[in-house]
């Protein structure tokens, strides 16, 4: 119920802060008195077009506001609508000095179609050529719902909708959990890959090295024939030249205690000659060919290289790292996994619930729809409409929304014989102005007003 219209710089009012208390109020006043100004702003606080040269601005902002009582029935929309519920709602309209236009609802920024969708629920500025509601699917049924009664089982509605639309952001928001790029099987496939190459950290390097002692075999044969020919190769080789030099200081050192060091450093250099003797026969075996051995490594290599341009790294260091994270990221989505199962499930049993109280609602209304219309029928018989036939014609949603599972057409009919057809193709001007006129008859009476 609409409780205060507040203006400012709108036409001919500067400022104006209006009250609207409960009941019946009946605004009066003489021609130019201003009373199509209060509704014109009001019109544009709904969201109505913003006449600008009508409105006079003179370099100033136009602010008109709204406020509206509201129960809690009203939660559902704004849910849908993601904006914040108030049981004192607030509509405002902006217009800029320049022209420009900004709506509200909360102090929060929304399209005008969003203004317009919540204002054409909350208030009826009828005229004699407004009786667009009667075409509007959600009227009939939100009738219905007002006149029988039925508070209780649309609540039970509209809490298994809340329901429904809180298990579709859990599930929507677990599956953002990863992001939408991840893809776990793809993932999966990368993190065996790189586990079946069984990579260690600088084994490209020792490859390469490997590699190159086959590369350079031949000058590698000749260079250790000629160190082993010089270090133990003939009588006056490296080694056996070092033990002669020993021998003889030993035999001074017996003679003169001042050759003692030099024989201890004779003795050094033997042992470093035999160290290195032994040490280059130790490494014959790398001097063999090995094809398998060579083959082997340079398969390894081009492993290792394949991988790395797959991955865009530069070293088997990095492969590492993302197999490491790999392994991490498919540890988490288990969990995460877990998470969507379960949401799907939760979403799944909320959406059973949803349809059940969507079908009690449903036979609920229908149930009453046929009193209702016989009752409207009467009324118009008293308004020169006698012959006039009211039927409903129920179309079933594929889904449903927050108004329910299914959609409801009004039907009509003012000659005999006639069968009904949608209202907003055969009923005039004067015929939809007197429907109106009995059906608010009707919720009035329905409500002791």
């Amino acid at each position: 119920m609409l409780s205060a219209l507040r203006i400012q710089n709108f036409a001919l009012i500067d400022q104006l802060d209006l009250s609207v208390p409960a009941g019946f109020t009946v605004l009066t006043g003489e021609t130019g008195a201003g009373k199509s100004i209060l509704l014109g702003a009001l019109h544009l606080a709904l969201g109505g077009r913003a006449d600008v040269q009508a409105l006079a601005l003179d370099g100033e902002k136009c602010v008109v506001e709204a406020d509206f009582n509201l129960n809690d029935t009203w939660k559902a929309f704004f849910e849908e609508e993601d904006l914040d519920f108030q049981p004192l709602t607030t509509l405002r309209r902006e217009i800029s000095a320049t022209g420009k236009s900004r709506a509200f609802i909360n102090d929060t920024p929304v399209r005008l179609e969003t203004l317009k969708l919540l204002s054409e629920q909350l208030i009826d500025i009828h005229s004699q050529r407004d009786t667009a509601f009667l075409t509007n699917p959600s009227f009939f049924p939100e009738f219905l719902d007002e006149v029988g009664g039925l508070g209780e089982v649309r609540s039970k509605y509209q809490e298994a909708w809340g329901q429904f639309q809180k298990a579709q952001k859990e599930l929507k928001a677990a599956h953002a959990a990863f992001g939408a790029d991840f893809d776990p099987s793809y993932a999966q496939f990368l993190f065996e890959e790189l586990t079946a190459a069984n990579l260690k950290a600088g084994e490209e390097e020792a490859c390469q090295e490997e590699l190159r002692s086959f590369t350079h075999a031949e000058a590698i044969q000749l260079a250790y024939a000629e160190a082993r020919a010089l270090l133990d190769g003939h009588e006056h080789a490296v080694v056996h030249a070092i033990g002669q030099l020993k021998t003889v200081m030993d035999r001074l050192a017996k003679h003169s205690e001042r050759f003692q060091s030099l024989q201890e450093e004779a003795k050094l250099l033997d042992e470093q000659g035999q160290g290195l003797l032994r040490a280059l026969e130790d490494r014959a075996d790398a001097l063999e060919a090995d094809p398998e051995r060579q083959q082997y490594l340079e398969e390894r290599l081009a492993l290792i290289d394949q991988l790395q341009r797959k991955h865009r790294v530069q070293s088997v260091a990095e492969l590492l790292d993302l197999q490491v994270e790999l392994g991490q990221q498919l540890d988490q989505f288990s969990s995460v996994e877990e998470r969507i199962q379960s949401a799907e499930s939760a979403l799944s049993a909320s959406e059973k619930t949803l349809h059940l109280q969507a079908s009690a609602w449903h036979e609920a209304r229908m149930a009453i729809a046929p009193s209702v219309l016989e009752e409207a029928q009467a009324l118009l018989a008293n308004l020169n409409l006698a012959h006039a036939r009211l039927d409903i014609d129920v179309e079933p949603l594929e889904h449903p929304t927050s108004r329910g599972g299914h959609r409801y057409h009004l039907l009509f009919s003012a000659n005999p014989g006639a069968a009904p057809l949608p209202l907003g193709k055969v009923a005039s001007g004067g015929e939809r102005n007197r429907l109106m006129l009995a059906l608010k008859a009707l919720f009035a009476r329905g409500k002791g007003l």
